[in-house]
C-alpha cells in the first residue's frame, strides 16, 4: 500500500521531476563545455630501507613510532606549499598553488609502505604526465635538502652536548677527588656500623656482669658455710693487685678501641689480648697469695671455693674495665657520627653526579656516532627517490562529457524526486478522504473528482451511503469555506435521488449566493424568501425541474432580510410542508465558516452534510464548525470531499476507461514536453560539438605530446646522472 502512495506522489509531480532533471542536464552540459582535468598520470617514489628517522637526545628515540608516522610526514611534504611553488616555477603554470594541490592525489602502497604514488590530473595527457613527473622530482630534491640540513643540525647539536658533558664530568671528578683527599680517614670508617657493634657489646657485657655477680653471690653463700680465712677487703688494699687492676683497665680500653677499627686477627689486637691475659694471670696469683696468707686452717673445699671466687672477682674486674672502655668508645663515636654521616652523604652525592655524567657522556658519544653515520647516508644515498616516472596518461573515469551528463541525469532525478516528496510533505491540504476523516472526526462518504466523467457514479455512491446511514428525509448541506461546491453537490445529489425514484425537493437557502435556479433553469421571481416573509406558501414557490424533482428557489429579496427569517416559525412550517410533499429534502445553505445560516437551520433538519474542498488547507475553523454542531445537538452525517485529484480516487481509473474507451493514441506535445525536447536537442548539439572539437585537438596534439614527453624523460635522466656524478 505504501508503494502505491509513493507512486501517486511521483505521478502527480512528474512534471516537476522532469523539469528538475532537464535543468540538471543543462547544467551538466554547461559544465562540460569547460575544459577540465580529464587525464591522470602517476609517478612513483620510494623510501630506501636503510633510511632511519633520527631523533636527538631529549626528543625521543623510538624508531618504531617514527616509522609509523613516516607515511603521514611524506604525504604532508608532498602537499606542502614549497613543493607546489617549485613545480609552478619549473613548468611556468598560470595557476595558484591551491589549484595545483587540488590536482594531486597521494597514495601509499598497502603491501609496500615505502612506496608512494603521486597521481596528477591535467587537461591533456602531456600536461598530466609533466605535472606528475615535476612533482616527483621536486619532492625528491626537497626531501634530500631537508634531510641533509636536519642531519647536519642534529650532528652539531650532539657534538655540542658531548663537549658540554665532558667539561661538566671533568669538574665533577675534580670536586670528588678534592673531597676525598680532605676527608680521607673519616670516609674509611663505617661509624654507624661500629656504633651498632659497640652497643651490642655493651649489652652483652651488662648481661655477663649480671651473670658473674650472681655466680659470686652463690660462691659467697657457699663459703659462709665454711670456716672463714680472709675477708675481701685485703684484696683491694694490696698495692700490687691495685696496680695490676689499673693496667688491666687501660689495656681493655685500648683493646676495645682497636677492635672498633681492626679485626681480632690483626697483629696488634692479638698482642694486646695476650698482654691482657698475662695481667689476669698475675692478678690471680697475687689474689691467691693474699688469700692463702690469711688462711689459718687448711680446708680443701674452702680452698676450691676461694679459688673460684678469686677467678670470678678477676673476671668481674675485667668486665667492669671492658664496660668502661666500650662506654668511652661509644661516647667518642657518638660525637663524631653527625659529621661523618654528612661527609659520607656529600661523597655519595658527588659520586652519583660523576656516574650520571659518565653515563650521559657514553650515550651522547653513541648518538654522535649514529649522527655521523646518518649524515653520511643522507649525503651518499639520500631519502626519497623517484622509482618510476610517469610515461603515459589515462583518461579519468570521472571526467568527460558523458560521465558528467550521466551524473547530471542521476542527480537531477534524485533531486526532482526529493523535491517532489519534500513538497508533498509540506502540502497539508485535505486531498484524500482519510485526511478529511482525521480532521473532522466524521466519515467521508464520497470523494468527487475534479473532472469528468465519474460525476454520476460519485453521486450515486453518495446517495447509497446516505441511504445506508438512514438519517431522515431533510438534510442540510453546508461547506467549511465559501466556493467549495456546495450548490453543485446539492444539485447532482438531487438528480441521483430523483433517478432512484425518490421524490426529491431542493431548497435554495443560500441567500448570500443562490445558484439552484441557474443549475435547474427555473425562475427565481418567487422563492423561499417570500415564504419566510409570509407572502407565499410552499405550493406557490415549488417549481418542477424534472421527473421526481422540484426546486424551491431563494427568491429575489435581499439576502440580509431573508436570512433574518431562517430560524423563525415560518421556516418550521415550511419544512413540515416540504416533508409532506417529498421523500427527500436537500437544503443548500451558505458556508458555515462565513455565515450562521446553517447553524439556524440545522437543528430543524435530520442532519448536516459537510462539503469539504480537497484543496483546502486546515486553518482551525473546521474543528470550530464541528464543535458548534455538537453543541446544537445536530448530528453531522458525514463529509463530501470535492475537487479531488483523479489520482486520489481509486475507482476513477476504471470509470474513465469505461466512459472514455482508449482511442488511438496520438502524440500530443504539451508546452512542458516541448521545452524538455528543446533542452535535450540543445544538449545533444553541444555534446556533439564538444566531442568533435576534442577529437580534432587530440589528433593534433598526439605527436606534440609524444615528442615533449620524450624530451622531459631525457631531461630527467640527465639531471639524475649529473646528481650522481656530484655525489
Amino acid at each position: 500500500m505504501e508503494f502505491w502512495r509513493l507512486y501517486r506522489v511521483l505521478r502527480q509531480r512528474r512534471k516537476l521531476i522532469l523539469a528538475v532533471t532537464a535543468a540538471a542536464i543543462i547544467a551538466g552540459l554547461v559544465a562540460g563545455q569547460h575544459r577540465s582535468n580529464d587525464y591522470s598520470a602517476t609517478a612513483t617514489l620510494t623510501l630506501p630501507t636503510v633510511q632511519q628517522f633520527y631523533f636527538v637526545s631529549g626528543m625521543g628515540s623510538d624508531a618504531g613510532a617514527a616509522a609509523a608516522n613516516s607515511g603521514t610526514l611524506i604525504v604532508d611534504m608532498i602537499r606542502s606549499r614549497e613543493v607546489a611553488n617549485r613545480v609552478i616555477q619549473q613548468l611556468q603554470l598560470p595557476i595558484p598553488p591551491d589549484e595545483l594541490e587540488g590536482r594531486i592525489t597521494i597514495s601509499q602502497d598497502p603491501n609496500t609502505p615505502s612506496v608512494f604514488r603521486i597521481t596528477a590530473t591535467g587537461q591533456t595527457p602531456y600536461q598530466a604526465v609533466t605535472i606528475a613527473n615535476a612533482f616527483a622530482d621536486n619532492v625528491a630534491a626537497y626531501d634530500q635538502e631537508t634531510q641533509r640540513q636536519q642531519a647536519t643540525l642534529a650532528r652539531e647539536f650532539v657534538e655540542k652536548n658531548v663537549n658540554d658533558t665532558q667539561t661538566r664530568l671533568a669538574d665533577a671528578e675534580n670536586q670528588l677527588l678534592a673531597f676525598q683527599q680532605h676527608n680521607g680517614t673519616v670516609l674509611a670508617t663505617g661509624a654507624s656500623a661500629v656504633l651498632s657493634n659497640l652497643q651490642a657489646d655493651a649489652r652483652q657485657i651488662d648481661f655477663d656482669i649480671q651473670a658473674q655477680t650472681a655466680r659470686l653471690d652463690a660462691l659467697a653463700r657457699q663459703m659462709n658455710g665454711q670456716p672463714r680465712t680472709q675477708t675481701n677487703q685485703l684484696l683491694f688494699q694490696n698495692p700490687v693487685a691495685q696496680q695490676l687492676e689499673g693496667q688491666l683497665i687501660q689495656l681493655q680500653v685500648q683493646l676495645t678501641s682497636q677492635l672498633a677499627i681492626h679485626t681480632e686477627s690483626y697483629p696488634g689486637v692479638v698482642a694486646m689480648e695476650a698482654t691482657v691475659q698475662a695481667i689476669k694471670d698475675r692478678l690471680n696469683t697475687e689474689v691467691s697469695k693474699i688469700i692463702s696468707a690469711q688462711q689459718v686452717v687448711h680446708n680443701p673445699l674452702y680452698d676450691a671455693l676461694s679459688q673460684q671466687r678469686v677467678a670470678g672477682e678477676t673476671d668481674l674486674l675485667a668486665l667492669d674495665a671492658r664496660k668502661q672502655a666500650v662506654a668511652s668508645a661509644i661516647a667518642g663515636i657518638t660525637q663524631q657520627l653527625p659529621g661523618t654521616a654528612q661527609t659520607q652523604m656529600d661523597q655519595a652525592r658527588l659520586t652519583r653526579t660523576a656516574d650520571i655524567l659518565t653515563q650521559q657522556l657514553t650515550n651522547l658519544q653513541n648518538q654522535l656516532a649514529q649522527a655521523n653515520l646518518h649524515e653520511q647516508e643522507v649525503q651518499n644515498i639520500g631519502s626519497l627517490s623517484v622509482l618510476d616516472h610517469a610515461r603515459s596518461a589515462a583518461q579519468s573515469p570521472l571526467g568527460g562529457l558523458r560521465f558528467k551528463l550521466m551524473i547530471a541525469l542521476v542527480l537531477g532525478l534524485l533531486g526532482g524526486v526529493a523535491l517532489a516528496f519534500f513538497l508533498e510533505y509540506l502540502d497539508n491540504r485535505l486531498k484524500t478522504p482519510e485526511a478529511a476523516e482525521r480532521l473532522l472526526g466524521v466519515p467521508a462518504l464520497v470523494a468527487i473528482p475534479s473532472q469528468n466523467p465519474p460525476f454520476d457514479e460519485a453521486y450515486r455512491m453518495l446517495r447509497i451511503n446516505l441511504g445506508i446511514h438512514e438519517r431522515g428525509d431533510v438534510i442540510t448541506l453546508t461547506s467549511l469555506k465559501p466556493r467549495s461546491g456546495t450548490s453543485t453537490v446539492v444539485a447532482n445529489l438531487a438528480r441521483a435521488f430523483a433517478q432512484a425514484g425518490k421524490r426529491t425537493i431542493v431548497v435554495d437557502a443560500a441567500f448570500s449566493s443562490p445558484a439552484q435556479h441557474r443549475l435547474f433553469d427555473v425562475p427565481n421571481e418567487r422563492g423561499l424568501a417570500q415564504v419566510l416573509a409570509g407572502d407565499a406558501t410552499i405550493a406557490d414557490v415549488l417549481a418542477p425541474a424534472g421527473t421526481n424533482l422540484w426546486v424551491v428557489p431563494s427568491g429575489p429579496e435581499p439576502c440580509g432580510e431573508s436570512r433574518a427569517y431562517v430560524g423563525n416559525g415560518e421556516m418550521t412550517a415550511a419544512l413540515a410542508a416540504l416533508r409532506q410533499a417529498g421523500d427527500v429534502v436537500l437544503i443548500d445553505t451558505a458556508s458555515a465558516g462565513a455565515f450562521a445560516d446553517a447553524f439556524d437551520l440545522a437543528p430543524l433538519t435530520s442532519g448536516v452534510l459537510l462539503v469539504v474542498d480537497a484543496n483546502q488547507v486546515p486553518r482551525g475553523v473546521e474543528e470550530q464548525i464541528k464543535l458548534q454542531f455538537d453543541r446544537l445537538q445536530t448530528p453531522v452525517i458525514g463529509a463530501v470531499l470535492t475537487k479531488v485529484a483523479p489520482s486520489q480516487v481509486d475507482s476513477y481509473f476504471y470509470q474513465e476507461r469505461f466512459y472514455n474507451p482508449a482511442p488511438r493514441r496520438r502524440l500530443t506535445v504539451t508546452p512542458t514536453m516541448a521545452v524538455l525536447i528543446g533542452f535535450l536537442l540543445a544538449a545533444a548539439l553541444i555534446a556533439g560539438r564538444i566531442a568533435w572539437m576534442r577529437s580534432d585537438a587530440r589528433a593534433a596534439t598526439v605527436s606534440t605530446m609524444e615528442s615533449n614527453l620524450t624530451v622531459a624523460v631525457r631531461a630527467v635522466q640527465h639531471d639524475a646522472s649529473v646528481s650522481d656524478f656530484g655525489r
